[in-house]
Order: structure tokens, then C-alpha cells, then sequence
């Protein structure tokens, strides 16, 4: 029995120990394994592609590693003179080059477009110059994704920030590059939706002006000046960025200064304008045309006769009213392309004076009928229609002519 048992105890001690040395093996590849995936991950994030200056330079940067909450207070000192503008006695000058790609969806009602851009911001910081063990000592060193914002965070830049949109920018690519020498460039691509002062006071032929507004985000007047480098669109023909109804007038660019409220000092911005028109074409299929159809055949109803037979009556008035609903129809859906105003507009005139034209003309009907049908003045009521069918579009054209040249003169977008 004793022999038995003993046998029993060794047989289970051998397989304990056979499973606790696969449970090891076990562990030990487990361990590894992680340690090869960690070391990867941490390879990945490092960038093991950057060259000796990049990491040198990264090194350099006060806070880049991370501290023990008791640091002294010249470390403290070190970091924040490293965020501040690299001449203290005055003004960074940081030069600004904005490329147009697209100008679309130019909205009048609601006053907004987007636009897809890209600028550059470029300024000198001697305390970033190192010394390049490239070949080419002008190479500078390049920095793209997760980098951009890890640089940008250690060092002092000009941020900016669009002045007149209406919702965060989306920014599509971001670089930045440090020279040898200390200059930086900063590179960003973005769309947004902006808004704009509309003036449709001479609408449809009322130009317009696209603002863009880019601003220093943090940095007054005391700390950072812009210079307008370069501003035109990507393509030599703008018409090709410009999408839609409207075609460039003309493109320029101011500097100026802008308050905040929670400040009493003043900011640095760039004024871009875009001067734009609308196409000829579009003036012409929405404009003339239909209101040249409504005149032709408002001239053309006079010409029937409601004196010679009862039938004649019903289509002289019935066609000057469908005409009057016309014209209230076409005002109507013109009045759709622009904002809400509280003053009059070139197209409110326009079409006014032709709703005006036609009442008139109905009104001259029925008095032509009455004349005829209840009066018995055939003579009047004939001498009557003859003098109004000739009357009518000379008054018309003389009208129109009147309220074109007020608003050419009077000049509203002024």
C-alpha cells in the first residue's frame, strides 16, 4: 500500500512540475511577444525616420520629455521664455502667402461661401538654428502629421484664425519646416464657410465682395506684424475657382488691425477681398429675357380690339391678368436669390413698374368695355384703345430707361 501511494505522490509532483514549466514557456513567449509589439508601437510614434538633427532639435525643446511635478524654478523660466517671440524689443515680422484653390457655393440669402485655401506663415527665430550634417547645408528639416502639432506646442508661432467664418475651419494637410538658419514656415491647407456683407441693392447686376478675414489668434500688434507676401488663386484663370454664376473682377489684400473685447489692444489682420460679378449669361436667361417676354406680350394683348366683337373681351383681360401673375411670379422667385432687405432693389423697381404697366392696361380695358358695352360710345371707346396700344410701350420703355439710369447714378454700391 505504502509503495502504491508513494508512486501515486511522485507521478503527481512530475506532472506539477511539467506544468508549471509549460505555464513558464508559456509566459516567457506571451512576454515577449508584447515587448516586440511595444517596441514597435513606440518605434511607430517616435518616428525612426527622422534624421539626427530632427530629434536633436525635438530634444532642444524645453518640456519635449516628461518632468517630475518639482522642477525647479530655472526650468520654469527656461520654458516660458522658449513660447515667447524671439525679439522681445519688437514686433515679429511674419510674412503671409495666401493661394486661393476654390470659391463655391456663393450664397446671397444666407450671406455665406465656401472657400478651400492654403497659407503660409514664415518668420525668423534665431534660437531654432542648429547646425545640418546634410551635404546641403540649406536643408531644412521637415515635419508632417503628429509633428506639426508637437512642435508648434514647444516653440513661439503666429497662429491664426479666419476672422469671418462661421464654423471651425477644417484643416485638410499641415507641415512645418525650420532652416538651419532659424527660419520657420508654417504650411496649412483648409476649407471653411464664410460670411460676407452682401449688397444687392442693383440686383441682378450688383457685384459683390468676398471677404476673408485672417487674423492673429493670440498675438497683438506689439508682439507680431504680417506682411502680405502673395495672394492670387492656384489656377492663372480664376473663372476655373470660381464656381458658379460669378466671375472675378478684380483681387487684392490689405493689412490691418482688429480689437477684441476682452482686450484693449490690437490685432493683426489681413484683409483678402475677392470682387466678383455676376455672368452675363445668367443676367441675360433670368433677367432680360423673361421680363422682355412679359413686355412683348403685354404690348401685344393691346392690340386686341374689344370694341369690334363681344369674343375679343375675354382674351384681351383674361391674358393681362394671366401676365400680371406671371410677372408676381417671376418677382418671387427672384427674390429667393437674395437676402432680406429693408430698402429698395433694382429688381423691386423693375418689376413694380411692369406690375404697374399691366394694372394699367386692365384698367384700360374695362374702361374701353364700359365705354362700348354700357355707354355706347363705340367712337371714344375706339379712339381710346388706338391712342393707348401706341401710348403703352413708349411710356414703358421711358419708364425703364428712368429707373436704370436713378440707380446708375445714385450709384448704391457706393
Amino acid at each position: 500500500m505504502r509503495v502504491g501511494l508513494t508512486l501515486k505522490v511522485k507521478r503527481l509532483a512530475v506532472c506539477q512540475f511539467i506544468l508549471i514549466c509549460v505555464l513558464t514557456v508559456t509566459w516567457c513567449i506571451i512576454a515577449y511577444a508584447h515587448s516586440v509589439d511595444a517596441a514597435d508601437i513606440v518605434g511607430q510614434n517616435s518616428g525612426l525616420s527622422k534624421s539626427a538633427p530632427e530629434l536633436q532639435l525635438i530634444s532642444q525643446l524645453p518640456g519635449q520629455v516628461a518632468r517630475p511635478e518639482s522642477v525647479n524654478k530655472s526650468w520654469q523660466t527656461e520654458l516660458s521664455n522658449s513660447v515667447r517671440q524671439p525679439s522681445p524689443y519688437q514686433p515679429t515680422v511674419a510674412y503671409v502667402y495666401v493661394r486661393l484653390n476654390t470659391v463655391s457655393q456663393i450664397n446671397l440669402p444666407d450671406k455665406t461661401y465656401n472657400v478651400s485655401a492654403e497659407v503660409v506663415l514664415e518668420w525668423q527665430d534665431g534660437r531654432l538654428a542648429f547646425t545640418s550634417n546634410n551635404q546641403e547645408a540649406n536643408t531644412p528639416l521637415k515635419f508632417n502629421g503628429n509633428d506639426v502639432d508637437l512642435i508648434l506646442g514647444k516653440i513661439w508661432s503666429p497662429s491664426f484664425t479666419i476672422g469671418n467664418e462661421i464654423q471651425p475651419r477644417e484643416t485638410q494637410n499641415r507641415s512645418v519646416q525650420v532652416a538651419p538658419n532659424g527660419w520657420v514656415r508654417v504650411y496649412e491647407q483648409f476649407n471653411d464657410v464664410v460670411k460676407f456683407d452682401a449688397d444687392v441693392h442693383t440686383f441682378p447686376f450688383s457685384n459683390q465682395t468676398l471677404t476673408l478675414a485672417i487674423n492673429s489668434a493670440l498675438d497683438d500688434r506689439s508682439t507680431v506684424r504680417f506682411s502680405v507676401q502673395e495672394f492670387n488663386f492656384s489656377s492663372p484663370d480664376p473663372s476655373q475657382q470660381i464656381i458658379g454664376r460669378w466671375s472675378l473682377k478684380k483681387l487684392n489684400a490689405n493689412t490691418k488691425s482688429f480689437n477684441r473685447l476682452d482686450s484693449k489692444l490690437s490685432f493683426p489682420q489681413i484683409l483678402v477681398l475677392m470682387h466678383i460679378q455676376p455672368k452675363p449669361e445668367y443676367i441675360i436667361f433670368n433677367f432680360f429675357i423673361p421680363l422682355f417676354v412679359i413686355f412683348i406680350a403685354a404690348a401685344a394683348v393691346t392690340w386686341i380690339d374689344p370694341t369690334q366683337t363681344a369674343p375679343h373681351t375675354a382674351p384681351r383681360v383674361l391674358g393681362t391678368i394671366i401676365l400680371i401673375l406671371t410677372t408676381i411670379t417671376l418677382k418671387f422667385a427672384l427674390a429667393r436669390e437674395i437676402p432680406a432687405v429693408s430698402y429698395i432693389t433694382l429688381t423691386d423697381a423693375v418689376f413694380g413698374i411692369t406690375v404697374f404697366f399691366l394694372i394699367l392696361s386692365l384698367i384700360m380695358s374695362c374702361t374701353i368695355i364700359f365705354l362700348k358695352e354700357y355707354l355706347q360710345k363705340d367712337v371714344l371707346a375706339k379712339a381710346l384703345n388706338i391712342n393707348f396700344r401706341k401710348a403703352y410701350p413708349l411710356l414703358y420703355v421711358a419708364c425703364m430707361s428712368t429707373v436704370f439710369l436713378l440707380f446708375h447714378v445714385v450709384n448704391w454700391n457706393s
